[in-house]
């Protein structure tokens, strides 16, 4: 099964490519390259899936030629993927998603870094510059998540994206500084939590930083946290692929591992109530 997934999986992103093509949307101009080579290092966390890994790393160089990329890899093998545009950190095994993700942003020295995952790809409709562009147009926004086309099913992402609209973060320890679902521009709406998918004032993201005692659950933790310390925003009409693979068994088996992270931020939670 895991071999069939992948391979529509492949089917799918290079069928959406060409759509997206013969509808008029392009890959970066070189206008586009140098500003976001400038500007922005694209950090994502590494573990178990070496292929994943260097086909993600070969697709933003696909799009952004001499981009900075900062993997933290914590496999059983070192990741073994060099370039000259390329970090990699190597961690102890299993040491997390959020210690690997807070090594890679040690190490950002751009004003903005891109969050991804291994299993995730570049589109046409990605814009990371125009991304960019719009946190510079709009000083009160720190950050800009992306929707997703996922494999297989490959919903329109913005409408897949519209499960996070109930994530007001009511009840997190502090007010969204600006409401959720208030509009900024023609596409582009305030949300207290957007996929794990993001660009993003690095500054920003280093006051948030992720808990290192989270292995895995990482995502509704950070923004509970961000909740009136920055403002997040989906960016509608944009996609980034993603195509996890549920029938790989042995990543699964640590991906899955995750109850010491429920009952950690269920305690968590439980001391802030208190405090």
């Amino acid at each position: 099964m895991a071999y069939v997934f992948q391979f529509i999986s492949n089917l799918e992103y290079h069928y959406f490519t060409k759509k997206w093509e013969r509808t008029g949307w392009k890959k970066p101009d070189q206008t586009e390259i140098d500003f976001v080579r400038e500007n922005v290092t694209i950090i994502f966390k590494s573990f178990e899936r070496q292929k994943m890994a260097k086909r993600l790393y070969r697709n933003i160089q696909s799009y952004y030629p001499g981009i900075r990329v900062i993997i933290a890899d914590d496999s059983s093998k070192p990741l073994d993927l060099q370039d000259d545009s390329l970090q990699v950190i190597q961690l102890p095994f299993n040491s997390g998603l959020s210690l690997g993700l807070n090594r890679a942003l040690e190490k950002v020295e751009t004003p903005y870094v891109m969050r991804m995952d291994d299993d995730e790809l570049l589109t046409v409709k990605t814009c990371l510059g125009a991304q960019v562009k719009f946190l510079e147009m709009y000083l009160e926004v720190d950050l800009v998540g992306f929707c997703t086309l996922t494999a297989i099913r490959c919903m329109n992402p913005d409408e897949e994206v519209s499960r996070f609209t109930s994530f007001s973060m009511k009840g997190a320890p502090k007010p969204l500084l600006i409401p959720h679902m208030t509009q900024i521009d023609g596409n582009h709406f305030v949300m207290g939590k957007v996929p794990n998918l993001y660009v993003a004032r690095t500054d920003k993201v280093r006051s948030i930083g992720w808990d290192e005692n989270i292995r895995m659950l990482d995502h509704q933790d950070f923004f509970w946290r961000a909740a009136g310390n920055l403002v997040s925003v989906i960016a509608l009409g944009t996609a980034v692929f993603h195509y996890h693979n549920p029938f790989q068994r042995h990543y699964q088996k640590y991906r899955q591992d995750v109850e010491k992270d429920r009952e950690y931020i269920k305690q968590k939670r439980k001391c802030e109530e208190w405090s």
